[in-house]
């Protein structure tokens, strides 16, 4: 969630930088990196989160994207394995980039790197990128669910974070947060499952052509609305730019389900910045606009 900071070249003269010797060092660990070692290897840093950092790796064999996990996964409930194995799916049906090689108890996943446009956040809040973005996402929702591929809940998600110990205490108070998902949990209904990336801000979002996503490692089998509360929550979508998302997906979702989705995903969203410690890299407008959607009148805590 939530990923930060930009990329920036590496290992360009001037002797091996340390974050190089952690590129090749993963890259010793499979056969087709010791390969590409062999026949000699560009390194550049890539944007990446509060905790992951990855990498472009060139060479003659190709280009590749090598991610090193942070080591907080559990805090994060990122299980790698499932990880794997949900990309794996994604890039068989033409949605994410193919796994070159993994090691999940190391956090290290390398991936075929994608060759066109990064998006922005300005693409995803124009018409024609929602219209865009919203038809590629209805057709990932729409195809077959693959066998293998781990579920994901809602209800689970909420209840990790909201029982970490040692959650610090963020601009908004958990009593809110609490009362907030008991209201809009309490009738909530969850559309048929479907593979769902979960992550969907801008970053993660590249267009060689059919747009694909990047970064799977909070993806897995579970419900499209909150995929899409999440595009909205990430881009501050107003009611216009909504009901442009919902009909070019074509899920033929009510409004009232995706705006009380939108609620938990703000809440989640809340959380994760508590856990992550994230709150102070968000964009100035971008933690205001979060804000102001948690707002909660203190008498209404307890109803």
């Amino acid at each position: 969630m939530a990923q930060l900071a930009d990329g920036h070249e590496t290992g360009a003269g001037g002797g091996v930088s340390a974050p190089d010797e952690a590129v090749r060092a993963a890259l010793a660990r499979f056969a087709g990196g010791r390969e590409a070692l062999a026949a000699g290897v560009a390194i550049s840093s890539l944007a990446g989160g509060l905790d992951n950092d990855s990498w472009r790796v060139a060479s003659p064999l190709g280009e590749w994207v090598l991610r090193i996990a942070g080591g907080r996964d559990a805090r994060y409930q990122i299980n790698r394995v499932a990880e794997r194995q949900t990309q794996t799916a994604a890039a068989q049906l033409g949605f994410g980039p193919a796994v070159v090689y993994a090691e999940p108890a190391r956090g290290i996943l390398v991936s075929e790197f994608l060759a066109g446009r990064a998006w922005t956040r300005d693409d995803v809040r124009a018409p024609a990128g929602i219209r865009t973005l919203a038809e590629r996402l209805g057709a990932l929702h729409r195809a077959a669910v693959p066998r293998g591929v781990r579920r994901m809940n809602v209800h689970d998600v909420l209840q990790h974070y909201l029982e970490l110990p040692d959650l610090a205490a963020g601009p908004v108070a958990r009593a809110d947060l609490t009362a907030r998902l008991r209201w809009s949990l309490a009738t909530y209904q969850s559309a048929p499952a479907a593979l769902c990336h979960n992550d969907l801000h801008w970053r993660n979002v590249i267009d060689p052509g059919a747009l694909c996503f990047v970064d799977w490692e909070y993806a897995g089998v579970g419900d499209p609305l909150f995929e899409l509360a999440a595009v909205v929550g990430y881009h501050d979508l107003d009611a216009g730019q909504r009901a442009q998302l919902l009909a070019a997906h074509g899920g033929g979702f009510k409004p009232a389900h995706v705006e009380q989705m939108c609620r938990v995903f703000d809440c989640l969203h809340a959380l994760w910045l508590d856990a992550a410690g994230g709150w102070d890299a968000l964009e100035p407008e971008r933690r205001a606009a979060l804000l102001a959607r948690l707002a909660i009148d203190p008498a209404q805590r307890e109803q």
